[in-house]
């Protein structure tokens, strides 16, 4: 294991409002107990997430998710930057769709589902139905949001 990456962990969760009133309460080794579980969680998630097929982070207005198997995301209403797990994901390369860039956010709606951790249904694909990573991608670039650390955008939207 990479040491910046529990560096970017532990500064996270060092800085939670709970774990900081736990530690001015004095309760330094709950605090720690704590603290320790929360980075564990953490890098289970990134393990799962570079284990799984599709796997992706989105930002938009909403805040940012990350995709990383069948049904199961973690979310935060706050931007990417104060998302520790989402920032090492995009560091170590993992794809990140970005829509707060798209003028007519309406249009998001028509985008299909990306098929995480499963196969994508059969084409044509819409805004029910499973696609690949790079079909979602394609479409939201086409857009106007911005795509980071996808190297087979050489396609164009359908």
């Amino acid at each position: 294991m990479n040491v910046w990456i529990l560096r970017k962990l532990r500064t996270e969760t060092c800085a939670w409002w709970a774990h900081v009133a736990l530690r001015q309460r004095g309760d330094i080794e709950e605090t720690a107990s704590h603290e320790r579980q929360s980075i564990r969680s953490n890098l289970d998630i990134i393990r799962k997430t570079l284990a799984s097929n599709g796997a992706y982070i989105s930002t938009g207005v909403g805040g940012t998710t990350v995709h990383y198997s069948r049904g199961c995301t973690l979310s935060s209403y706050g931007r990417l930057e104060h998302m520790a797990v989402a920032q090492v994901l995009v560091q170590i390369g993992l794809p990140l769709v970005d829509t707060r860039s798209v003028a007519n956010k309406a249009r998001l709606i028509g985008l299909p589902l990306v098929a995480v951790g499963h196969e994508p249904d059969s084409a044509p694909w819409t805004s029910m139905s499973y696609a690949p990573l790079a079909e979602y991608a394609a479409r939201a670039k086409a857009l106007g949001a911005v795509v980071v650390n996808f190297s087979h955008m050489n396609r164009t939207a359908a």
